[in-house]
């Protein structure tokens, strides 16, 4: 156990003096490069030097120098105490559970408690909880996606996580919602959370509605479902449901456009996002998302009348599919992709973030050894699968025939999130917040689509 503790000494020393010459990267991707190498450098460092203590102390019990499959130190046995997570949504609760199950395989003298904080203002709560010394040890964030943990990050209240998790299993893709300057600060799912139209399979054959092919086709069964008088779309009234139902609406408007997105050439302001946005609020004001929706507050009263049969359809998260299934097990449901005008269909893709490690944490060596184990391919296995996910890596396969539904509805297409573009190109960094506090203003009819459009161009580089 000494010898353990020196070497955590020397290898902090080590990244001190690594950190104090590095120069400034000239992209993210040379950027996590860098952080990479570094870290397997003084890895390499760490093992030479175990080497040498072990011949030259001769006695004690030998353990496994290197990682395990599962990333974590479970031959130690040093890591005991107790450590509390924070989630922001009950939907994520079973894999939560089922993640620190297989953690306390792994540290079986931790003890691990969590809340789900969905109730409230999770980062109000969360920024309150940290500034009065009472946070969590890990919690959620959106990673860089919002401006929420890079303001955590701006006040120390994130950990470095680059030289104390191994990385490895995680794509660069998905290592950008952890990235930001020179360091690392959460670990991300490596699910393809994606948007998708759940749709009523039953009832689509009851009344012979057909899964539209064009644009045009799912307009006219917007209506026709209307006309049975049945909510064709259930939307929650609030900027993320109504945001996660714009995209894929866009991508079907103006695949091209959206194509753009990936390297900035289309502007998040353009008149295609102009005009895919107008469409939602003329269909809202048709009443294709309900009557009364503006009283549907959240998701899960969203989720609950779909699988309840109150609506034909939900514009959703893929990660919802195993909400709907928990709700209602005898839901015959599928899903599909709104097409373009031509057919062309393509899914809006990103990843998801995972825990960032309080700074201020009294049990970091316990902290870090969950974030490690998150990081491994055994618990984004976990995480993945008992989502019900569409997969972001080769090495995973979906677990569930409506994830594989889900990305085959794709036509092997992917886009990138209109929402993320506001993150990564707002000159002032505002562009986030201003989209999160003023979209659904456009629907209450507070503001029209080209003021918000306006609004946010002026934030846009």
């Amino acid at each position: 156990m000494m010898i353990y503790v020196l070497l955590v000494e020397k290898q902090g020393i080590f990244y001190n003096v690594i950190n104090q010459k590095r120069q400034q990267p000239d992209s993210n991707s040379k950027r996590k490069g860098e952080l990479i190498m570094k870290k397997k450098l003084c890895l390499a460092m760490t093992m030479a030097m175990v080497v040498s203590l072990a011949g030259c102390g001769g006695g004690g019990a030998s353990s496994d120098s290197g990682a395990s499959d599962n990333g974590g130190d479970s031959g130690e046995g040093g890591v005991s105490g107790s450590i509390t997570i924070w989630e922001h949504d009950y939907s994520f609760e079973d894999s939560l559970e089922q993640i620190i199950a297989g953690f306390q395989e792994e540290y079986p003298n931790v003890e691990v408690d969590y809340e789900i904080k969905a109730d409230g203002d999770y980062y109000s709560l969360l920024q309150t909880a940290i500034q009065s010394g009472s946070g969590p040890d890990l919690f959620w964030t959106n990673g860089t996606a919002t401006a929420n943990m890079p303001d955590l990050v701006s006040n120390d209240a994130c950990a470095d996580l680059t030289d104390l998790v191994d990385y490895s299993f995680i794509s660069d893709a998905a290592m950008d919602l952890a990235t930001m300057d020179d360091g690392i600060y959460s670990v991300p799912w490596m699910t393809l959370d994606t948007r998708t139209v759940f749709y009523n399979k039953d009832m689509f054959e009851e009344n012979k509605w057909e899964v539209p092919t064009t644009f045009s086709e799912f307009e006219d069964l917007l209506a026709d479902i209307k006309k049975a008088g049945i909510t064709p779309i259930s939307l929650a009234h609030d900027s993320w449901s109504a945001l996660f139902a714009y995209e894929p609406v866009l991508a079907a408007y103006d695949p091209e456009y959206c194509e753009g997105l990936r390297d900035y050439t289309s502007k998040a302001d353009d008149d295609a996002a102009r005009e895919a946005l107008q469409k939602m609020v003329d269909w809202a004001e048709e009443g294709y998302f309900g009557s009364n929706w503006t009283g549907v507050i959240d998701n899960s009263a969203q989720i609950l009348a779909f699988t309840t049969g109150a609506a034909a359809m939900n514009i959703a998260g893929s990660w919802d599919a195993a909400t709907i299934s928990e709700n209602n097990p005898d839901l015959n449901f599928g899903a599909f992709t709104i097409p373009s005008e031509d057919g062309t269909t393509g899914l809006v893709g990103t990843s998801a973030n995972g825990f960032s490690v309080n700074a201020a944490s009294e049990n970091m060596d316990a902290a870090v050894a969950f974030a490690n184990y998150c990081a491994s391919k055994e618990a984004q296995t976990i995480w993945v699968q008992s989502q019900g996910a569409v997969s972001g890596s080769e090495e995973i396969e979906a677990s569930t025939e409506i994830a594989k539904e889900i990305s085959e509805s794709g036509g092997g297409n992917t886009y990138r999130s209109w929402q993320n573009v506001l993150s990564s190109h707002s000159s002032t960094g505002n562009a986030s917040t201003i989209w999160d506090s003023d979209f659904m203003k456009v629907f209450d009819g507070q503001m029209t689509v080209d003021e918000l459009m306006d609004e946010l161009g002026a934030e846009m580089e």
